[in-house]
This record gives C-alpha cells, structure tokens and sequence, in this order.
C-alpha cells in the first residue's frame, strides 16, 4: 500500500507562547490524520522539547502539560503512532504552508500520494537521523 504525505496550518487565536504554538501544531496534525481515517501516522514537529515531553512517561510540569496529555490521548487513537524532531531545514514545505495560510487568512490542508521514490528518500533520511 502506498504512503499519503499530509499537512494542514490552522488558524489559531491567541497561544500563550511557541511552545505552546508547537503542542498545538502537534494537536492539530493529529486531529487532521484522525479525520482522514489514518491508521498509522509519523508526526514530525519542529520542537524537540515538545516532542520529548509527547513521547516521555514521565510526568510533565510544564505550562503545556494539557496539551501534551491531550497529544498522547489522539495518539492512542491510532494503530501506529510515531514523533519525530524536524528541524526547519528538513520542514521546508510545512513553513512554506504556514507562511501561505497566514497571508491568506485561512486554514489550509494538503494530501498526496508519496511517490515511491520520495519514499525510499525519507525513509533514508530518517535512518541517517534515527539509525536502527
């Protein structure tokens, strides 16, 4: 079967802080893949603080604990759920998105089927990023 590439940037009104904004972001990400009837989801977010305090059992203080625990709730939802950290070099297209959504005053979402090729490209970045 082969592999969908989605992304979506809401609009959202007033967020304490970027760290929340990247809990949120998470959250969003997350809803989205549940509305499309995902399975299986790898969620990349562009806040390793905030992709430890998902993926850590241990419990969390932070001012983003609600939004944490709400993440770590959606993710049960699906089958397989996987966070990984990207930094902005390697998220180019979801700040493209973000940047296009905020000019136009809109939420925005975007699916495709991944090419084989662009599979096999990811896949061997996240092993360079993430060996087994």
């Amino acid at each position: 079967m082969g592999q969908t590439l989605v992304a979506c940037s809401r609009l959202t009104s007033w967020v304490p802080s970027a760290f929340a904004a990247e809990a949120l972001a998470v959250i969003h990400g997350l809803r989205f893949a549940l509305d499309l009837d995902f399975q299986s989801v790898i969620l990349e977010g562009g806040s390793r603080s905030v992709i430890q305090k998902i993926v850590d059992n241990g419990k969390d203080l932070s001012e983003i604990r609600s939004l944490t625990w709400e993440a770590k709730e959606l993710a049960k939802s699906f089958r397989f759920c996987r966070f990984h950290f990207v930094d902005r070099s390697g998220n180019k297209a979801a700040h493209a998105m973000t940047r296009d959504g905020l000019r136009r005053d809109e939420d925005r979402f975007w699916v495709e089927e991944v090419p084989d090729l662009a599979t096999v490209t990811v896949d061997d970045d996240y092993r360079s990023v993430d060996p087994p």
